[in-house]
């Protein structure tokens, strides 16, 4: 059952990619609006400004400023003061915005998105090109790719998600020229490399795991093979690179790179701004800043595809095992006395150890973690090519035609299924809970948080226009830490005009938007009560999940 000739896998390859740039296209603008992105784009203009300020281009830089300057209110925080985080995306993206005279809100909010979900569809075919570097086999790199599209949460956040998912894709091109350089080593590929480990670590200070891992593997390389010694000076080579770039592309460290540094650190370690904020977990509140060490592993077993979390554990497994049996007999074995025997070994061996360091590093140290896993996303490329080595191996171990036809049958129809969960869920993606756990809890909106980005803000507000067409002014309450003022960016011009936005002043509001989203205990703190003259007239529910409420004032 498995797709022998060369000719005809790259032709389906084509196919699946054309397919997914084609869906992408049609549907980038059927997503809300996520909390972060207005302050994303505002951030990308203070550091175009900012660079702008070395060039002679004042009457340029004067538009930047004055548009930096509009990107400023209530609902977000001031980039000026929040200047820590990476512009490699946000900033040529307001270049565009403003080389295209893109002035409506809900055009440029809609460019981001097809520019977001563009670099998360080259990053997938650099996720492809790398399974198959490692697997030289079109039919394991198609369906480990599928796997990784097919991600219902990381899909859905390949449109709005201006940090993660950005961080994500650029990390996948990374780590393709990494498992390049494993194969062989050239100043070619060392250089290439810094750049996209420059340009990962840029978006992300996660991505300074990529820099250091790769450099200790190689001295891990030196102690059993004393010829490694030899690549020392392209190793050197890449070092300086990645510092050059790293530098370069990330201008909150140009005016002093170590102090900086460091102080941006600290800030993502342990955010300042999480002190006062609880979020819901497991039924509980817990503070934003000191999350229980059980909050990652569970975030991602109840929102990763069942198959995906099956296959994981059993390549997982597989990988440490190997690596294990190598370690205890590393003297007794004359011939091969590393911890891998080739490149292929070395490459399963970076990726496990990477996840499982990671992994410890967030639940043992304390680092600020909150809403989901999203900061973590790029785990998915760890997760994926671990379940894919199990698919591998599952499919070498199975001899007979039969076997291979029930274990390829049963992938197809699950995968079928998780497309039409995708389907259904559109575009809420983002909300997605795997069918185990979905079964188990039927209240799952009191237990986690749903819609924390506050995408359903964007299809409450036509809902609530589409009833009031005759109304010239329309009041509207939030009864969650989601401000709607974000929402209304993505109306039409003329209906962003009716709407106007109360808070938590329900007194003055025609309608109430609960989403359940909270910064409050909401056990103990009644800021977000709907009052009694309120009632409910339509909810959104998406296969048993509530994703907002909707109450109209009956005064």
């Amino acid at each position: 059952m498995i797709i022998e000739n060369n000719s005809i896998s790259k032709k389906i390859t084509f196919l699946f990619f054309f397919l997914f740039f084609l869906i992408g296209v049609l549907t980038y603008k059927d997503y809300g609006i996520s909390v972060d992105e207005e302050f994303q784009r505002s951030s990308g203009l203070y550091w175009l400004n900012y660079i702008l300020n070395f060039t002679p281009f004042n009457e340029f830089a004067n538009e930047v400023a004055q548009k930096f300057q509009q990107s400023k209110g209530f609902t977000i925080s001031d980039a000026e003061i929040h200047k820590y985080y990476g512009v490699i995306f946000d900033l040529p993206a307001v270049l565009l915005e403003i080389i295209f005279d893109i002035n409506d809100s809900r055009n440029f909010f809609y460019l981001k998105h097809f520019l977001t979900f563009s670099l998360f569809f080259f990053g997938s075919i650099f996720f492809y090109k790398l399974l198959l570097n490692r697997f030289s086999n079109n039919f394991i790199a198609l369906m480990g790719t599928i796997f990784f599209v097919f991600s219902p949460r990381i899909y859905g956040n390949s449109f709005y998600n201006p940090k993660d998912i950005i961080f994500l894709s650029i990390l996948c091109i990374a780590m393709y020229f990494c498992f390049k350089l494993f194969d062989r080593s050239n100043y070619k590929k060392f250089f290439i490399f810094s750049i996209f480990c420059a340009l990962a670590c840029s978006q992300r200070m996660w991505g300074l795991f990529l820099p250091i891992s790769f450099i200790g593997f190689y001295f891990l390389s030196v102690l059993s093979k004393k010829k490694e010694f030899e690549k020392i000076y392209g190793v050197v080579f890449f070092s300086f690179s990645f510092l050059l770039f790293f530098v370069i592309f990330w201008p909150y460290l140009w005016s002093n790179p170590v102090v900086n540094l460091i102080e941006a650190f600290k800030y993502f370690s342990h955010h300042g701004t999480l002190n006062k904020i609880q979020i819901l977990f497991n039924g509980d509140y817990v503070k934003a800043n000191s999350v229980p060490y059980s909050y990652i592993p569970i975030w991602i077993l109840i929102t990763t595809p069942t198959l995906y979390i099956l296959l994981f554990t059993l390549g997982y497994l597989s990988i440490l095992k190997r690596f294990f049996l190598k370690f205890i007999n590393i003297k007794e074995n004359k011939i091969y006395h590393d911890l891998w025997r080739g490149s292929n070994e070395k490459k399963d061996l970076f990726v496990i150890f990477n996840f499982t360091f990671i992994l410890f590093y967030l639940i043992f140290f304390n680092i600020s973690i909150f809403t989901g896993w999203r900061h973590l996303y790029f785990m998915n490329i760890f997760i994926i090519y671990i379940a894919s080595y199990a698919f591998y191996i599952i499919n070498i171990k199975l001899k007979s035609k039969v076997q291979k036809k029930i274990f390829y049958s049963f992938i197809f129809v699950y995968m079928f299924f998780l497309a039409y969960k995708m389907f259904i869920y559109h575009p809420y993606q983002n909300i997605y809970f795997n069918s185990v756990f979905n079964k188990t809890n039927k209240s799952i909106h009191e237990k986690f948080e749903i819609d924390y980005w506050g995408l359903s803000g964007k299809r409450f507000l036509e809902k609530i226009i589409s009833l009031e067409k005759n109304k010239t002014s329309i009041q509207v309450a939030s009864a969650s830490f989601i401000p709607l003022e974000r929402s209304k960016k993505l109306l039409l011009a003329k209906d962003r005009k009716k709407i106007k936005v109360v808070g938590q002043e329900y007194r003055k509001a025609d309608y109430i938007f609960l989403n359940f989203t909270s910064e409050v205990n909401k056990k103990f703190n009644d800021k977000y009560k709907i009052p009694p003259y309120f009632s409910k007239i339509n909810s959104l529910v998406i296969d048993n999940i509530v994703v907002y409420e909707v109450y109209k004032n009956n005064k």
